[in-house]
């Protein structure tokens, strides 16, 4: 069963109101989901041209309300001392929204990490793949736990899952006590607790999700065979969970199994898991392997989805690096001029 399936409407008007009842209901994910939807469905009609714009719109309303979201995690991560993932939380927020009051807050969280980070001889570590950061490297350090001062546990947990797709927050949302207080500790890097406390939780039911968030673990200890086979062993027991699809598509091209990695997000394409990620982490295979002609068709295409900044990102680093600096200016001057620092 495909996971992120569109929308069974027939008309635009459809998508918008389903959108905005999912905007209301804090579904913003999903809510961008029906927008793209329904933007899909105006182009080449005239008429509705009108409509389109007001698509437009909302998806920036939606990208707005997921920076937020991000921006606000980020700061409970500053406060857990896991600044590693507060640098995934902000750099994702810059890349969803040109909104210059959250991009200042994020802009300003960013510098104040790395100027610490440098202060303190301990450079943040990036991740091998820009385009999302569900698996990301060990920083050797456990940090101080989550202070419980302002949030209580099961209001962490809660801000946490908002993360992910709709549907899976409400899977996340039933599996106990034990499973938020793991959620919780892998958030911290805490790996052993978090190990320990999934092991406890696990009774051989959500054996997908078991798999995927103990090869999430894994991962960030370096064990890198035993993430593959969590990753895989939870794409078997659950083909429709979108999250081990991701994964195991990160850890590839980390691995710069590229070979593997192109066919693992073909197969996402197809089958409509994370598209738009999908095709943005194609268009980066595509770069890695020296297909750069490839790469820039494949960043083109997400010009007229709500990727834009983030493709026209890539596609002007690209289009430099292939001496097409004419085509990169226009590049810069269309979509990065007023929201992107260079």
């Amino acid at each position: 069963m495909k996971f992120l399936k569109k929308l069974f409407v027939r008309r635009p008007e459809d998508c918008l109101e389903k959108g905005d009842a999912l905007m209301a209901s804090n579904s913003i994910y999903d809510a961008r989901v029906a927008y793209e939807d329904g933007l899909q469905r105006c182009k080449g009609y005239p008429d509705r041209q009108e409509l389109s714009t007001l698509f437009a719109s909302r998806i920036d309303d939606a990208n707005r309300g997921l920076a937020a979201l991000n921006i606000e995690e980020a700061c409970h991560a500053i406060a857990g001392g896991a600044h590693e993932k507060a640098v995934e939380h902000l750099e994702l927020a810059l890349t969803l929204t040109g909104d210059t009051s959250l991009r200042s807050k994020a802009d300003l969280l960013l510098t104040d990490l790395l100027e610490s980070s440098h202060d303190a001889e301990e450079p943040l570590p990036k991740n091998a793949c820009s385009s999302c950061s569900h698996i990301s490297t060990s920083t050797g350090e456990v940090p101080p736990p989550h202070p419980d001062s302002d949030l209580l546990p099961h209001e962490y947990y809660e801000l946490l899952i908002l993360q992910l797709p709709e549907k899976l927050q409400e899977v996340y949302a039933t599996l106990g006590e034990d499973f938020a207080q793991m959620y919780i500790a892998a958030s911290q890097d805490r790996h052993q607790e978090a190990l320990d406390t999934l092991e406890k939780w696990f009774d051989g039911s959500h054996r997908d999700i078991y798999s995927y968030e103990k090869g999430k673990i894994l991962h960030r200890l370096g064990k890198t065979a035993e993430t593959e086979l969590c990753m895989r062993d939870a794409i078997g027991v659950n083909i429709g969970n979108p999250l081990p699809h991701l994964g195991l598509a990160l850890l590839l091209m980390e691995e710069n199994r590229l070979d593997e990695a192109e066919e693992q997000l073909d197969r996402m394409i197809e089958d409509d898991i994370f598209t738009g990620q999908s095709l943005m982490m194609r268009g980066e295979v595509y770069q890695l392997t020296g297909n750069s002609e490839a790469a820039i068709n494949q960043f083109i295409a997400l010009l007229d989805t709500p990727l834009a900044s983030t493709a026209a990102d890539k596609l002007h680093g690209l289009l430099l690096e292939c001496g097409r600096q004419a085509d990169a200016a226009v590049i810069f001057k269309k979509y990065l001029g007023n929201s992107c620092k260079h």
